[in-house]
This record gives C-alpha cells, sequence and structure tokens, in this order.
C-alpha cells in the first residue's frame, strides 16, 4: 500500500469511495434513509472540494494505483475524514490512514486531535487512542444522525 496526498483530480474517485462505503456499509449500522442522506454527495460541489482539499487528505492506495481509501485531517488537529473502500475493511487500510494522521499530528505539534465518529468508524477511533466525550445529533439532508465526539491527547 502507498500514501500520498488528495489533489483535485481525485474528487470524483473519493466522492464514489465515500458514497459505496456509506451505502454498503450504513446499512448495519443506520435507517436507510440515513444511509441515503448521508451517500448523496456531489464530487464537483463546493463542499466536497473543501471537505477533502480544505485540509490534508491522505489516500491509501495499492500497487496498482487503485484507491482503498482515505482520511483528512486540519492544522488543528481535527480529523475530518476517514473512510476505507467497503471491500477492503479490516485490512490494514484504516491503521495506515489513522498513522498518516498521528504523524501529520506529530510533524505539525499538534497537541489534541478531535472528531465526530460515526457508528462505523468508532472502532478505528478508539483503537488508536482517541477516548468519546460527547455525543451531538446533527442533521444532514433532513435527516438527524448521532455522531461520536472522540479527542485524543498528544505529546
Amino acid at each position: 500500500m502507498n500514501l500520498r496526498t488528495a489533489i483535485e483530480a481525485d474528487l470524483p474517485a473519493l466522492a464514489t469511495l465515500f458514497r459505496e462505503t456509506v451505502l454498503v456499509n450504513g446499512p448495519q449500522h443506520y435507517r436507510q434513509a440515513q444511509v441515503e442522506a448521508w451517500a448523496a454527495v456531489d464530487a464537483a460541489s463546493p463542499r466536497f472540494h473543501q471537505f477533502i482539499l480544505g485540509v490534508t487528505t491522505y489516500v491509501a492506495e495499492d500497487d496498482d494505483t487503485a484507491i482503498l481509501g482515505f482520511a483528512g485531517v486540519d492544522n488543528n488537529g481535527y480529523v475530518a475524514s476517514t473512510y476505507v473502500r467497503h471491500d477492503c475493511l479490516r485490512q490494514g487500510v484504516g491503521s495506515l490512514l489513522m498513522q498518516a494522521v498521528l504523524a501529520h499530528a506529530q510533524e505539525k505539534h499538534i497537541q489534541r486531535l478531535y472528531t465526530e465518529a460515526s457508528e462505523f468508524s468508532l472502532g478505528l477511533f478508539q483503537k488508536f487512542g482517541f477516548s468519546q466525550y460527547d455525543t451531538e445529533v446533527v442533521d444532514r439532508n433532513g435527516v438527524q444522525f448521532t455522531r461520536y465526539l472522540m479527542e485524543r491527547q498528544l505529546d
């Protein structure tokens, strides 16, 4: 597996990975209306552009340059995204991406990482030492979701 930072040309592929991951994994944890609202992403939208390129987003690829996952982090410690392709779960992709996020934090002297975890990313964050400090309910396309507010203090 290789890691690199995302570029604008990646947006369509990352949007597809995002959408497919939510559509395949979401029904295990969320109602159908929630899955559909969450999966409604447009690669060409300013919001998705900011989601990926407004932070440092690491892309994991296999040797054939197929994208296996991505994770974004800003210089204030906010982990904006962590998505692994639905057919690559539990194969070390998420761990590789989290290691990149932690290395980024160390390089930038970030003392605290924080995020809003979904039901299916919660375990990955816990594996990497994040703890839950609260929950929140958010609205996405008219549908409500509960998210776990997670943080990890760094040295």
